[in-house]
């Protein structure tokens, strides 16, 4: 029996290297009938199928430096209430917005690498442009009233990353162009995937309180979300930028660019047994638009998360100076459990709150008697959200729910108070 068995194995073997010696010399007479079998010379067949894959295929430029091509699309329902509109829009969710990108490196020497990184910002609605059509301005007839023209900023194409490095395993990365500064990103340190930070990255447009007297001069006196919050979080422009190598989990950033920008920034990540840890600090100094208004922003964030039971919590805080004068501060928690329930991926479900205190200082008071301005303001914030991942198509669908409240007073001493609710139901895939 094994003899019988062992002459099958042989024989089949043989007609195996016979069927393909049939295929390399094109004899269909020793090649069975295939899936791949072209039919004709397979030669020219095969080569015909080369050339017309090099003909519809993206290729980089040389074999020396890699190509990635990558990217996600974030769209979302968002539903306001304001004190003046309520409403439903199709929007791009900034808070991780619809991209694509191209990147890649090639290595100098071992131990130096090379490399560069080419993304866009690719938004027809970005949810933190779209405003709910309060703000008293001209119209398409070129008549005060409903400012349709707000809604155009919200269709943008803007260059995210555009710039080159060289990295040592040593020394660490330097790099120049359109790039994160130092200190972007240092506010948004969250562990668990709810797509949320301190940041109101929707909804910033919507009107807290317009211009009241319909005149033009009182239109400039509208006021909008992001007027009233923000988490002083770093920019991205064009600067030269140094990161050190880890050590011990901490890697120290530094950048400098255009109106005499500079910021820096540390960070730290460490895991220890069930427990991940991960924080970040910076401080940024620069003029504000060339106009001889320094400021400097002290800003940064922590986040914690029991890895076991999927637990966490992240806070970030900053401060925020203009001149020497205080010209805003905020705290933010959230917390949450990231576990996985279904096999189709974790779920994340959060709360959260956030104070957010003078920042509108110094802007004209809307609806009152000409002249005065906000001399004290504060932004309240409370939030709830659920995200469940869905690992086979690189996809996030989620929901929030997010609640402000608004008071501020002013020089005339006039106290005046509003309220805004948004919803956001939308998914968002990578590739």
């Amino acid at each position: 029996m094994k003899m019988m068995t062992r002459g099958f194995m042989m024989k089949t073997s043989l007609t195996t290297l016979v069927a393909a010696a049939g295929i390399l010399m094109g004899n269909s007479a020793y090649a069975p009938a295939i899936a791949a079998d072209l039919g004709g010379g397979c030669c020219a067949d095969l080569e015909e199928r080369v050339a017309e894959l090099e003909a519809t295929t993206a290729r980089k430029g040389n074999r020396v430096v890699s190509l990635q091509i990558y990217g996600q699309v974030n769209k979302a329902l968002l539903f306001f209430d304001t004190d003046f509109d309520s409403d439903t829009y199709v929007v791009d969710n900034d808070a991780s917005g619809t991209r694509v990108g191209f990147k890649g490196s090639a290595s100098m020497r071992p131990g130096w690498t090379a490399g560069y990184t080419i993304e866009l910002d690719i938004q027809d609605a970005a949810s933190n442009v779209v405003d709910d059509g309060a703000v008293i301005g001209l119209n398409d007839d070129g008549e005060y009233g409903d400012a349709s023209f707000w809604d155009d900023p919200a269709d943008q194409i803007l260059i995210r990353h555009s710039f080159v490095y060289i990295e040592s395993e040593r020394m660490g990365r330097f790099s120049i162009g359109q790039q994160s500064a130092a200190t972007d990103g240092i506010a948004g340190i969250v562990l668990g995937n709810s797509l949320v930070t301190a940041a109101p990255d929707h909804g910033t447009s919507l009107t807290v309180a317009a211009g009241g007297l319909g005149l033009p001069t009182v239109g400039f006196a509208s006021l909008a979300l992001g007027d009233f919050a923000g988490d002083l979080d770093g920019p991205r422009e064009d600067v030269i930028r140094y990161d050190s190598p880890s050590l011990h989990g901490f890697i120290l950033s530094a950048s400098w660019g255009d109106d005499d920008f500079w910021d820096v920034a540390l960070r730290f990540q460490r895991e220890w047994n069930s427990i991940r840890l991960a924080a970040g600090i910076g401080y940024q100094e620069g003029d504000d638009d060339g106009g001889g208004s320094d400021f400097q922003y002290v800003s940064g964030s922590a986040s914690i998360m029991h890895v076991p039971t999927g637990i966490y919590v992240a806070f970030a805080a900053g401060d925020a100076e203009d001149n020497g004068f205080d010209t805003g501060d905020y705290w933010y928690i959230q917390g949450g459990i990231e576990r996985r329930w279904f096999a189709h991926g974790t779920t994340t479900i959060y709360g959260e709150y956030g104070d957010y205190n003078d920042f509108a200082v110094g802007f004209p008071t809307s609806g009152t008697t000409l002249g005065d301005s906000i001399i004290s303001s504060e932004a309240n914030r409370w939030g709830f959200g659920i995200v469940q991942k869905i690992d086979s198509a690189a996809m996030d669908l989620y929901a929030n729910v997010i609640l402000w409240d608004f008071d501020w007073t002013d020089t005339a001493d006039d106290a005046f108070t509003s309220d805004i609710s948004t919803v956001m139901v939308g998914t968002r895939i990578k590739f």
